[in-house]
């Protein structure tokens, strides 16, 4: 039997260092609840295909680091750190996150995603620097 550590790793290097859009076929069953990455869930494969591809369209040469991992019964807690460069000019990024994954028989059946992503667009230029100290001293941004 695979390890739920196992099977997440298998999942960053299948689904975001490779690129490869099988597995998330493969990992994932019809009715997959992936919660945090947007402002609805996603449901299933294809739901997440879309967040995938409009991310990848925006980073390349993803490796994610496990700093720690904790599990309890069918989930695995995760704390990761996101390495990837920008797909327009190649410059690094990195972001942290936190997921909280319920793994059964090797398969992702519900996640909760809490990933930094103000710090991730900032270094991709779409939001400005220091949005979140912005906002903190209420000010909008833009």
């Amino acid at each position: 039997m695979t390890s739920k550590l196992d099977v997440s790793k298998t999942w960053f290097q299948r689904v975001w260092s490779e690129e490869d859009e099988t597995a998330i076929d493969d990992m994932l069953v019809v009715d997959t609840k992936a919660k945090g990455l947007g402002s609805q869930d996603l449901i299933g494969p294809e739901g997440f295909k879309m967040f995938h591809r409009a991310l990848l369209g925006r980073i390349m040469d993803v490796d994610i680091e496990i700093a720690r991992y904790m599990e309890d019964g069918d989930w695995i807690s995760l704390l990761v750190v996101l390495r990837a460069n920008r797909r327009d000019t190649g410059v690094p990024v990195e972001t942290t996150g936190n997921l909280y994954v319920k793994i059964v028989d090797g398969k992702l059946l519900e996640g909760h995603n809490h990933f930094d992503f103000i710090r991730l667009f900032e270094q991709l230029d779409q939001m400005p620097a220091k949005s979140m100290e912005t906002c903190l001293v209420g000010e909008k941004i833009g």
